[in-house]
């Protein structure tokens, strides 16, 4: 069974694999990068008018492939640049917070968080 917020989710994902872009609208338990991570932000929900209209506010975890320092950093900005580029109408882009190092899977990986906010209905 579907509903709209994991259906929303799916488009988003299907609109950015469209422009070549590696993406999971889930936390997996393993990371293989370069990949891009749909995660939920705070507030999830929120309402953006009156009646069953609402904003979806997600994080996009943007995850470098392992390389070098200075080619991991270069990967991050072309991976930003090619997210920014893809994002579709009905996403508004919040933000994109400074790099950090994700650590998973015994590894650190350098990412970076952009905050996005899709309309939907409910």
């Amino acid at each position: 069974m579907s509903n709209e917020i994991t259906l929303t989710k799916a488009e988003f994902k299907l609109d950015l694999e469209a422009a070549s872009i590696s993406v999971l609208d889930f936390v997996p338990e393993r990371i293989t990068p370069p990949i891009v991570i749909i995660n939920s932000s705070s507030p999830y929900l929120q309402p953006s008018s009156l009646g069953n209209e609402y904003e979806l506010n997600l994080t996009l975890i943007v995850v470098a492939s392992t390389a070098t320092n200075k080619k991991a950093t270069e990967n991050l900005d072309q991976a930003i640049h090619d997210v920014l580029n893809a994002m579709p109408r009905y996403a508004r882009v919040l933000q994109v917070a400074e790099p950090y190092e994700l650590q998973t899977n015994n590894a650190g990986y350098l990412s970076a968080n952009i905050s996005v906010q899709l309309e939907i209905t409910i």
